[in-house]
């Protein structure tokens, strides 16, 4: 059993966040006090130091990274967004036409097992909040070195569960008592938030992760904690 069958189950979970899409950016702000938004400009912070990068951004979901990035970057040539759920894509897509780098931006409807882009193509990869959904985490890290250039970095934001013991019980008794309510409430899915919270806690994280993406091909690969390990920002490379 792979790790990423461990814990509810992640088989077409695409639909579920279909099911969520009208409230889940106002979720995410409320349920994250707003640091979500924090989060993926610190993402950003890592991206390789070149012009002209082409990024491809896994799970893009409502965009939200996409916008991070090129917020932050003005230099990025392009990015490709993907994802399964159609209208978590179609909410993405009216937020970056108002945007004044709407042309810089793609976004199509594929999965993160299956790229549908050659060799070789992207200088890195981003997803954020989303490795932990697909069903075989191996094989999306197959896929991420296939379609990076020699050198090119993916990095994958995701939440975590931290070190310190009281930040940890603070945390985890956030994540199984107030974050199903609420957002159960918010969306009207209590099912969704309380998947959420499951996933969180069953994911290989820390060092098990960074062992994941190394046995997967990755080199220099770090583990960056935010808030003490809220979340987590890990960093790999195609090797040259």
């Amino acid at each position: 059993m792979n790790e990423a069958s461990q814990g509810p189950s992640r088989t077409e979970i695409w639909k579920m966040f279909n099911q969520i899409s009208p409230t889940y950016d106002r979720a995410n702000r409320i349920l994250s006090f707003g640091l979500d938004q924090l989060w993926r400009k610190r993402l950003g912070s890592f991206l390789p130091k070149i012009g002209g990068m082409h990024i491809l951004d896994c799970a893009t979901g409502t965009g939200d990274q996409i916008i991070a990035l090129l917020d932050r970057r003005s230099d990025i040539a392009s990015i490709v967004g993907i994802d399964m759920a159609q209208a978590m894509i179609e909410i993405g897509k009216r937020k970056i036409t108002k945007k004044s780098y709407a042309h810089k931006v793609e976004f199509h409807t594929a999965s993160a097992l299956d790229i549908p882009y050659p060799d070789n193509h992207f200088d890195c990869i981003t997803i954020s909040f989303g490795i932990r959904n697909v069903t075989d985490v191996m094989a999306a890290f197959k896929e991420f070195r296939r379609v990076l250039k020699p050198g090119g970095r993916v990095l994958i934001l995701e939440g975590t569960i931290p070190r310190n013991k009281w930040l940890r019980s603070l945390h985890l008794f956030y994540l199984r008592y107030f974050l199903p309510k609420i957002g159960g409430l918010i969306s009207q899915n209590f099912k969704a938030y309380r998947y959420l919270n499951q996933t969180i806690e069953s994911f290989p994280q820390g060092e098990k992760f960074n062992g994941k993406m190394r046995a997967a091909g990755f080199v220099n690969v770090h583990a960056h904690l935010i808030l003490g390990g809220v979340t987590t920002v890990y960093q790999g490379e195609k090797d040259v």
